[in-house]
């Protein structure tokens, strides 16, 4: 089986608008919503001392470190087989859950697609409230595709607060889920703006009762940010741009003059660098550390012709957490030409090094390398990789750069081609990794997967095409892989490594029962000795995980949470990579305890039945036309490659009943006539492209239909 993963990095589509204008935010109090704190009763002292608390998971990470360690040691190494299922909850998303829950007091409070938000009784997952911020689309390319996603909230003070696709922060009372304020853009602008190709996905974070968040996509034009807002009011308090605008208007502050000198043009001016994911409070620093996407174009000759690393894309930045003030930077893969970006986990811990204490920031991120980081000074301690790695040879700790290995741009090559290992999945995504200072090791998921890169000059609008499994699943030496990784950073390499059975695979928990806990793309959780990685239990869910575990304890019994279903891109992906269609079930809550006897619940899996499609009515010419207009476009990014489909909320293409008629399907590609469901539409295209379309995809269902018609 194939799986081609074509990514074009650069859109030239008329429909997105490129810059990010600035204004101020408009607060929307909401009336009926008198504040309560019996519920979600997060203070600053009660976070700065979450080290000892075993019985919460008050943050995304449980601590300020973003450790994801537990001293909990209730369920060890010795009973760990004794786990059963207390109770599940079936979560309604047809997208998956990519969120890590909160738990405080006895109630988890739960991020999901279409930014809802759901509270649930921690003993035994009773729904107690729901909220749907009922999420506005039809604005852009990337709010519709940041609605299929939601990484999470987070709760302080009575409030929990949540980031929506459609640029909204909003702040809920803990107790029952009404609205209490909202950060919007509703006349002139907040640091997100919805008519722009800007959105929200990420899970804010709270620290000194300030809510810090950042911005989802820089995809297709918008120039990266991160704001801080007040947490009882929504009042911003600073707003930090990652890359520079345009010199004609000023630059912001010095850190964004100096990052103007690594852009050939003075500027960013196709955006990019967006702080989709990490952000991580120092709070013996009172530090903001965050890390950044890469350019809004691949191709650094069209992004930045000649010369320029482009800061602050492909980074980890700190700042001053009460004034946005810029500390340091420390660019993970300069002038990148491969979507290597930084915004995958990142962890705080002291860790001695050559007999000297150091505080320091650990990374793995797409690049393939796992980095040590000063976080003080922003200097690279040692960066090994941990994954095959063959678009550099190493990292010189004096200039902290890489070593690139020749041929590794693609686009300076004679084919403008270049097979490279990781590739645009990255070597570790955004999965949750864990460190346990018991045995010093981080725990995550390795991905070894190659790529085809390449450029062609006058390629429809202009794109980088990259390709996952060129040559074949079947073929062992490009076959991609998985593990799940302990690694030393002190000594920078792996104390033990596992394989899995599919490459893409979830994030981890230790905890200090000399445990390892560890989702799979094939849909399991599983428990690892921390200190060897031998396998002691394993549980079937049914559906994909993708996001890491946590534990929390409740009435004196410690409980395991897995968070299952597999999110957007990866659930199309899933049959791709290996794992069974069953891996594609619900999303789902379950929690176990050492008792447990509840039985295991169905998971029926999401797989659509493909009518009789119309009968193809073009060229082999032309349906190719359609497949590369169809990667070009964008189309990909709801509907699957290929128009295989992702499942869930994007209507699998294949089954369109619009794919029967030219102007039916004419009217909801390029009219937007379901504009409204966040099919925008696109007017540039022709009646002629709008075929050339249909076409490709009648040639997709039509594959599908007759598998199906022989494995009935």
């Amino acid at each position: 089986m194939t799986y081609s993963m074509r990514k074009t990095l650069k859109l030239t589509l008329p429909s997105i608008t490129l810059l990010l204008s600035i204004a101020a935010i408009t607060i929307s109090p909401a009336g009926n919503a008198k504040q309560s704190t019996s519920m979600g009763n997060i203070t600053k002292q009660r976070m700065l001392n979450a080290d000892g608390d075993y019985d919460n998971w008050m943050s995304y990470g449980r601590t300020y470190g973003d450790q994801r360690f537990s001293p909990l040691k209730d369920v060890n190494a010795a009973n760990v087989d004794q786990l059963g299922l207390s109770w599940y909850t079936d979560i309604p998303s047809k997208d998956g859950l990519s969120a890590t829950p909160i738990v405080v007091d006895g109630v988890i409070y739960l991020g999901a697609p279409r930014s809802n938000v759901f509270a649930i009784e921690a003993r035994t997952g009773k729904l107690l409230w729901s909220y749907d911020p009922k999420v506005k689309l039809g604005h852009n390319i990337s709010s519709s595709w940041n609605f299929r996603i939601n990484r999470g909230v987070a709760v302080w003070e009575g409030k929990v607060f949540v980031a929506t696709a459609d640029c909204r922060l909003i702040a809920l009372n803990a107790s029952n889920g009404k609205e209490v304020w909202t950060a919007s853009r509703e006349t002139s602008g907040s640091h997100c703006d919805p008519e722009k190709e800007a959105s929200m996905d990420g899970a804010p974070r709270v620290a000194n009762g300030k809510v810090y968040i950042g911005g989802g996509v820089s995809d297709f034009g918008h120039r990266g940010v991160i704001a801080a807002y007040d947490a009882n009011t929504g009042k911003e308090i600073w707003r930090f741009y990652t890359v520079p605008g345009d010199p004609k208007n000023g630059f912001e502050n010095e850190a964004m003059a100096m990052a103007s000198k690594t852009w050939s043009h003075g500027w960013a001016r196709e955006g990019g660098a967006a702080v989709w994911e990490t952000i991580v409070y120092d709070k013996e620093l009172n530090t903001i550390y965050f890390g950044t996407d890469a350019g809004g174009s691949l191709n650094p000759e069209i992004r930045s012709p000649g010369k320029g690393d482009n800061l602050f894309t492909n980074s980890i930045v700190a700042v001053d957490a009460d004034t946005g003030k810029y500390k340091w930077h420390y660019q993970v893969v300069p002038r990148d030409a491969w979507d290597y970006n930084a915004n995958m986990p990142i962890i705080l811990a002291d860790l001695e090094i050559d007999g000297k204490k150091r505080k320091v920031l650990m990374q793995a991120p797409k690049s393939g390398f796992f980095y040590v980081i000063d976080r003080v000074t922003g200097k690279l301690i040692s960066a090994e990789n941990y994954v095959p790695v063959n678009w550099a040879s190493h990292y010189d700790t004096k200039t902290g750069r890489p070593v690139e290995l020749p041929g590794a741009r693609y686009y300076q090559n004679k084919n403008g081609q270049a097979l490279l290992y990781p590739s645009v999945w990255g070597g570790h995504n955004w999965q949750p990794m864990s460190y346990s200072p018991l045995t010093g090791l981080v725990y995550f998921s390795a991905w070894d997967i190659p790529a085809l890169y390449e450029y062609k000059e006058g390629a429809t609008l202009g794109g980088i095409l990259v390709d996952s499994y060129v040559m074949g699943w079947d073929e062992e030496t490009l076959r991609s892989r998985g593990s799940l990784v302990a690694w030393d950073p002190v000594r920078q390499n792996a104390r033990w490594k596992i394989p899995q059975r599919v490459p893409v695979n979830g994030g981890t928990l230790a905890t200090a029962g000399n445990l390892v806990f560890h989702g799979t793309g094939s849909g399991e959780i599983k428990a690892y000795s921390a200190d060897e990685g031998q396998v002691l239990w394993s549980q079937k869910t049914g559906s994909s995980i993708q996001t890491s575990p946590i534990t929390y304890r409740v009435d004196g019994k410690q409980m395991i949470l897995a968070i299952a279903g597999a999110p957007a891109m990866i659930r199309g992906a899933m049959p791709d990579f290996g794992a069974t269609r069953d891996a594609r079930g619900p999303a789902r809550l379950m929690a176990f305890e050492i008792g447990g006897n509840k039985p295991m619940p169905e998971a029926k899996s999401e797989q659509q039945t493909i009518p009789k499609p119309p009968k193809q009515f073009a060229s082999e010419s032309t349906i190719k036309d359609g497949e590369e207009l169809y990667n070009a476009g964008g189309c990909w990014l709801c509907h699957g490659e290929r128009a295989r489909g992702f499942g869930g909320s994007a209507p699998d293409l294949r089954g369109s009943p619009f794919l029967n008629t030219a102007e039916g399907w004419y009217q909801v590609v390029v009219k937007g006539a379901k504009q409204s469901n966040g099919m925008l539409g696109e007017p540039s295209f022709s009646k002629d492209d709008s075929e050339t379309l249909r076409a490709f995809v009648i040639k997709s269902a039509s594959e599908e239909y007759q598998f199906q018609q022989k494995n009935r």
